[in-house]
């Protein structure tokens, strides 16, 4: 069992009077999400441009120049590789002796020794430069570590591709796949001779006939279960039930409508009467300390009119103690100004104590308004729930009704195939001895059997993805869905939803534990790609979270890093799942990082992100 090769751990770009851009990396699932145009995309672009490949990752205006990476490698320790745009020329740096640091050309027109492409073979764990067959006569090229890499990388550009995302120059299909064969096999053909040994070619022949025969078997077992399934809806009127479930949703989906509404009112009067009420609150508790002080003031003045009563009672004298004067007399009363001024504060507490009563009735009219409200909210709330699940349920029995009407179809196709698997298998048994040529494609389906196909599905049922059988077309080395191409049958958003499965589907195959090389990495740009569009918000939604919660389930494999549009990822708490989030955005506040590159601005020329 051979164990991942390497796996990412930095990615660093630099520019002259620019801050650095820096991401790092976990083993695992990486998540790089963002708003739009932040240069999610270009991370991906850099790392594939530091595998060797001859196209920049991002232009020049954007005022960055330098890239860098550190990997992690299982055979060498940690490699940093830099490179600058426009450069045909790497400079690696490593502490292994077995690796030479210096400059290295990033394709075969250099100079040479050290070439980039060769480091990154030995990286995977080959010790030689291998040559696989390019043509059918086995006329061959040197294996390249940028066009493997290439098929575990789904771009931005590629993800809604309508045709095969493996085979993007179909001039090079067969280097390719020869390529694909040796990570599975080990075996590049190096020996045509034995390949073409009389005996070899007869096992090669019982071979692809037991598996004629396996793939026969298991698309006739598929058979019977389409016709099962459709006998038990042969009564049933499927397009009249289809007509009346899509419209019982159109109409719960207006009620639930006019309810959203509702509620949205019912929030806004219970906040407003919520403000009211705290106002009177306020108003009250002033109300109570003016009162406070007025108390204080009536005791105040009683205490003044009891003094002045108790001086009177005293006896009166006319002769000072001191100096034997006579004493001027003093009459003056403050009896009738504390009268008056008691009398008036008594009367502004009984004005205070009208106008908090009324206050408090107020009071008691808004917290009755806002019971009756919240009763209502919830009564809204049942009610949403209640034709929620309404609608829930009018979607399965319609999506079952939809798969009914695939049914025949299935059948067809399934008809189709075994009448060519019956040719295959009398013009396998017809062929003459004479040594064959090479066919990459057939030699692959050979190998991988129904392994494809299996896998396939599995992804799809994991993703919650029912809308029919899929099977793996080698002619295409694309998927067939019930037999359909996604080019025929396939808006834009579903297209980069299968094209994301085949990216899994590859990436799981190819680290399976009897691979000869396993890559051990996998990065796609917008997974969902059209979804966003309303292609179909329901199925959307619940492919999108199907397909994350995969990506979760399945993090341990190796190395996986997805990027994606800040608003349209699930509903899912990826960080707690175990995923390392990068999260980019357009302002640096609260705490945001803006952008990959945090010196690019808007002011500049925009790229592809």
């Amino acid at each position: 069992m051979r164990m991942q090769s390497f796996r990412i751990k930095q990615l660093r770009v630099s520019g002259v009077g620019k801050i650095d851009g820096v991401i790092e990396f976990d083993d695992g699932l990486n998540i790089i999400q963002g708003r739009s145009n932040t240069g999610k995309t270009w991370i991906l672009k850099c790392i594939y441009y530091l595998f060797s490949s001859d196209k920049n990752p991002f232009s020049p205006l954007t005022g960055y120049s330098d890239i860098e990476g550190v990997f992690y490698t299982k055979r060498y320790g940690d490699i940093t590789i830099k490179r600058r745009l426009n450069d045909n020329q790497a400079e690696v740096i490593c502490v292994h002796p077995d690796v030479v640091n210096g400059i290295y050309d990033t394709n075969y027109k250099g100079k040479g020794p050290l070439y980039l492409n060769d480091l990154w073979l030995r990286i995977i764990g080959l010790n030689e430069t291998i040559s696989v067959p390019k043509s059918a006569r086995y006329a061959r090229e040197r294996i390249s570590w940028t066009n493997i890499a290439n098929v575990f990388f789904a771009d931005e550009d590629e993800i809604d591709k309508s045709g095969s995302l493996i085979i993007k120059d179909f001039n090079y299909e067969t280097a390719l796949i020869s390529s694909l064969y040796f990570l599975l096999t080990g075996d590049y053909k190096e020996g045509v001779e034995e390949i073409l040994k009389p005996e070899v070619a007869n096992e090669k022949k019982k071979a692809v006939v037991a598996y004629i025969e396996e793939q026969v078997s298991a698309l006739s077992d598929k058979k019977v279960n389409y016709i099962m399934q459709l006998e038990k809806l042969a009564d049933v009127d499927v397009d009249k039930q289809m007509q009346e479930l899509t419209e019982g949703i159109s109409t719960l989906q207006q009620e639930m409508l006019e309810l959203v509404e509702d509620n949205a009112t019912v929030i806004r009067q219970i906040s407003e009467y919520q403000q009211e009420d705290a106002n009177c609150k306020v108003l009250i508790d002033r109300y109570k300390s003016l009162t406070s002080q007025y108390k204080a003031d009536l005791q105040r003045l009683d205490f003044i009119s009891k003094g002045e009563k108790a001086v009177k009672g005293l006896p009166k004298n006319d002769i000072c103690p001191f100096c034997g004067g006579p004493i001027d007399k003093h009459d003056e009363s403050y009896d009738s100004a504390i009268q008056a001024e008691t009398k008036r504060i008594v009367s502004e507490l009984a004005v205070i104590a009208a106008t908090e009563n009324n206050v408090r009735e107020e009071q008691n009219v808004l917290n009755k308004n806002i019971s009756e409200l919240t009763e209502r909210r919830a009564e809204i709330s049942e009610d949403i729930a209640e034709k929620t699940l309404k609608i829930n349920d009018y979607r399965t029995d319609l999506q079952r009704y939809r798969d009914y009407t695939k049914l025949q179809s299935g059948i067809d196709f399934v008809n189709e195939q075994l009448q060519v698997l019956g040719q295959k298998k009398v013009s396998e048994l017809q062929k003459k001895k004479n040594p064959p040529l090479y066919h990459a494609k057939k030699e692959f389906e050979e190998l991988v059997g129904t392994g494809f196909n299996e896998l396939l599905n599995k992804i799809l049922r994991e993703c919650n993805y029912r809308a029919g059988y899929a099977s793996w077309d080698f002619k295409t080395f694309d998927i067939l869905m019930d037999g359909v191409s996604k080019e025929e049958d396939q808006g834009k958003g579903y297209r980069s939803f299968l094209n994301s499965v085949i990216a899994l589907m590859l990436y799981e195959y190819f680290n399976s534990d009897d691979v000869f090389i396993k890559p051990g990495i996998l990065m796609i740009d917008t997974p969902l790609l059209g979804f966003d569009e309303n292609e179909d918000g329901t199925q959307g939604a619940t492919l999108k979270n199907g397909l994350y919660q995969y990506f979760i389930n399945h993090k341990g494999n190796g190395q996986i890093i997805i990027v994606d549009n800040l608003n349209v990822m699930p509903d899912i708490d990826l960080q707690a799942a175990g995923a390392k989030v990068t999260t980019y955005y357009k302002d640096e506040k609260d705490g945001h990082v803006y952008g990959f590159m945090p010196s690019w601005r808007k002011d500049l020329p925009k790229e592809t992100e």
